[in-house]
C-alpha cells in the first residue's frame, strides 16, 4: 500500500539516506545539507537537467541509479516529483523509496504543495527560473543560444524560442536564498526584455528540501514505496491543496 504513515513510526535505518536528485535543486540541497551538518548521513546524486525533456529515457536511468546504492543506503529520497511519469517503474529491492507527491519541481522550489497551488491558480503562464537553471543555462535565452542557434541559425531560434512561449505572461525567479540573487536577477530580466513578458520574483523556501533531507517522510507529503513496489502515476493524481 502506498505512503505508510511514518509520522509517528518513523522507520529505523541503518545506512545513509541516499537523495537521487535532478540538478537544477543542487544549490538549495547542497546549502542545507552543509548548514545542517549532515553530510555523513547524506549522499546526494544529481541526474543531468535535461532528462526531464525526454521522460522516456528516466526510469531506465532513474533505476540505474537505485541499483547502485541498493547494498549500502538506508532509505533513497528522489528529488524529483512524477516529472511527466518520469519516475513510474521504478522499484527498489532493499528499501524503501520516498518520493516527493508533486507533479515537478515547482513545488519543492516554493516550498510546499500549497504554495504551488497558490501560485498556479493566481496566475497560470508563468515561466520560473531558480539558480539551477541559470547556472546550467536551461533558461530561455541559454536554450535559445546553446541548442536552437547551432541548429537553426539566429533568425529562426529567435523565432522559435518566442513561439515556444508565446502563452506565457510572467518570467519569474524564485529566490530561494541560494546563489548569486543580483546575477539570476539580471539574467531573469534579460530573459524577460527579450521574450517581452513581465518579470517578477517570488520568494522560494527552503522547507519542502529539507523536508527531502531529513524527514519526516509522511504521507501527505511523500509517497513511500515499500522494496520492491514500483513508482505509479495514480498517487500522484490525488493531490490536494493542503
Amino acid at each position: 500500500m502506498y505512503g505508510r504513515d511514518l509520522k509517528n513510526a518513523e522507520e529505523k535505518i541503518s545506512g545513509p539516506n541516499v537523495i537521487i536528485a535532478c540538478r537544477v535543486m543542487q544549490y538549495e540541497l547542497d546549502s542545507i545539507r552543509d548548514s545542517e551538518g549532515v553530510a555523513n548521513n547524506i549522499e546526494l546524486r544529481y541526474m543531468d537537467q535535461n532528462l526531464h525533456r525526454t521522460p522516456e529515457k528516466m526510469p531506465a536511468l532513474l533505476q540505474a541509479e537505485i541499483d547502485a546504492v541498493a547494498d549500502y543506503a538506508g532509505r533513497i529520497v528522489f528529488g524529483y516529483g512524477l516529472c511527466s511519469n518520469g519516475i513510474v517503474g521504478v522499484t527498489a529491492r532493499k528499501q524503501r523509496v520516498y518520493i516527493p507527491r508533486v507533479h515537478d519541481c515547482i513545488a519543492l522550489l516554493l516550498g510546499s504543495r500549497r504554495a504551488y497551488f497558490k501560485a498556479f491558480h493566481e496566475r497560470a503562464g508563468t515561466y520560473y527560473l531558480n539558480p539551477g537553471w541559470v547556472a546550467e543555462e536551461k533558461d530561455p535565452l541559454g536554450m535559445m543560444e546553446n541548442e536552437y542557434v547551432p541548429r537553426m541559425g539566429r533568425e529562426t531560434a529567435e523565432w522559435g524560442i518566442r513561439e515556444e512561449l508565446r502563452h506565457y505572461t510572467h518570467i519569474v525567479l524564485i529566490n530561494t536564498g541560494a546563489g548569486d540573487i543580483e546575477k539570476l536577477r539580471k539574467r531573469a530580466r534579460a530573459n524577460a526584455e527579450f521574450l517581452e513578458k513581465e518579470y517578477e520574483e517570488v520568494a522560494g523556501s527552503p522547507e519542502y528540501f529539507r523536508q527531502l533531507l531529513l524527514g519526516p517522510y509522511d504521507t501527505e507529503d511523500f509517497v513511500c514505496l515499500e522494496p520492491g513496489q514500483k513508482a505509479e502515476q495514480k498517487p500522484f493524481m490525488k493531490q490536494s491543496e493542503k
